[in-house]
């Protein structure tokens, strides 16, 4: 049985029943993240804001780049910032296209009222050719598994909308270049399938970049000359639009820069596009500690004091997505001065150096990440701390926390 119809037949039974009602009090045009567990969050809870006018900077940025159709890239929770109410944002924005990652994403976007075009460029069963097609979903393919999709398109009397995904190089998902093109000859000849576009994906190795562009425009030329519309080409993600505009071709996939980074530390120094990051985190201190010399902080005392200080208990850990290793690295900002991290981060808490400074309260606000690029407390600046990237930091925010859109 689908997921969905389980999920149906289970709204009769007691314990679905029990939270029927607080699924149906959440209004649809909710500015709080999706998710039920964030309708309760506590007001001591960590949050993160996500700054709307940041997100339409940053996309007049990218169009001012570009002259061809953007298709924003909103998977794995838009980055950390929030699927629906980003997807929202940017449609509004007269984004006529979203990219995800999971076919449950997609299909989460369609059931919240989007109308955009979505290409979901994940993997998909047979089980799911039904649910792809009556959500007008666009999906990507890189086999004869596209069948599936045809046939369900049959039985609705429709055609399903396919991005044919070619591998040029990444050695990840998609039809090997050398061997692309009987597969764009049979699915163009197959009634139930439309071809919307033809993808790839570059390696973002800077030479190699244009070698995979020139297989890809190869395989696209052939068919044209068998008189096979490949639909639209993409293949630039962030790296790939700074990189040249030859790489633009039909239509571009930003990414990253949507939410105010870069996809490189040479890009990110460059800032050519003036980016402001889309995404502040913030906690509270939920107690404060006065510590004598030789007293000691966390699990097997791993901090120990060497002289009277006071220290602030965080109400954040690393399941919330903070990186442990930044203990003794990072600092935050609280009542517009900074503070290192110190002791263990744990799962639900940090602790806080306060420097005897006796201004800082139980209640106080604590900046974890910043979105004002020169606060360094960007997620560039965690990432560099904790040996990650940005992409890490974001994309590692629980998509529990709450998220409030300002």
């Amino acid at each position: 049985m689908k997921r969905r119809k389980f999920l149906k037949r289970a709204g009769a039974s007691a314990g679905f029943a029990a939270i029927a009602p607080l699924v149906r009090a959440i209004p649809a045009g909710s500015s709080r993240s999706e998710a039920l567990p964030q309708q309760a969050a506590g007001s001591m809870d960590s949050r993160v804001d996500i700054n709307l006018s940041h997100l339409a900077w940053n996309m007049s940025r990218i169009k001012q780049l570009v002259s061809v159709p953007i298709m924003a890239v909103v998977k794995a929770n838009a980055y950390g910032h929030g699927l629906v109410d980003v997807a929202r944002h940017l449609e509004k924005q007269g984004i006529g296209w979203l990219m995800v990652g999971k076919l449950d994403e997609a299909v989460k976007l369609r059931e919240r009222g989007l109308r955009c075009r979505i290409l979901n460029f994940g993997a998909f069963s047979k089980q799911d050719a039904d649910e792809i097609v009556s959500q007008d979903i666009s999906q990507a393919v890189w086999s004869d598994k596209a069948g599936y999709l045809h046939e369900a398109a049959l039985k609705k009397g429709k055609k399903a909308s396919v991005h044919i995904d070619v591998d040029t190089g990444m050695g990840r998902t998609g039809v090997p270049w050398n061997k692309a093109l009987p597969l764009l000859i049979r699915l163009a000849e197959t009634p139930g399938l439309r071809i919307e576009g033809t993808m790839t994906t570059l390696t973002e190795d800077e030479d190699f970049d244009r070698e995979q562009l020139l297989r890809f425009q190869d395989i696209c030329s052939k068919a044209n000359q068998k008189g096979i519309s490949v639909g639209l080409r993409h293949a630039a993600s962030s790296a790939g639009i700074l990189a040249s505009s030859e790489f633009h071709l039909d239509m571009v996939r930003p990414g990253i820069m949507i939410y105010g980074y870069y996809p490189s530390e040479k890009t990110q120094e460059d800032d050519r596009l003036a980016l402001k990051p889309v995404a502040r985190w913030m906690a509270w201190v939920i107690d404060i500690r006065e510590l004598a010399p030789g007293e000691t902080l966390s699990y097997h005392r791993v901090f120990k004091a060497t002289r009277a200080m006071r220290a602030a208990t965080v109400g954040v850990g690393y399941s919330d997505g903070y990186p442990a290793q930044l203990a003794g690295k990072s600092r935050v900002l609280i009542k517009g001065k900074k503070f290192h991290v110190i002791a263990a981060v744990t799962a639900n808490h940090m602790m806080v150096d306060l420097d005897d400074d006796a201004a800082v309260k139980v209640g106080d606000e604590v900046v974890l990440m910043d979105d004002r690029p020169g606060s360094g407390l960007t997620a560039d600046a965690l990432a560099s701390l904790s040996g990650t990237s940005a992409y890490k930091i974001l994309i590692g925010l629980n998509p529990l926390l709450p998220r409030h859109y300002v």
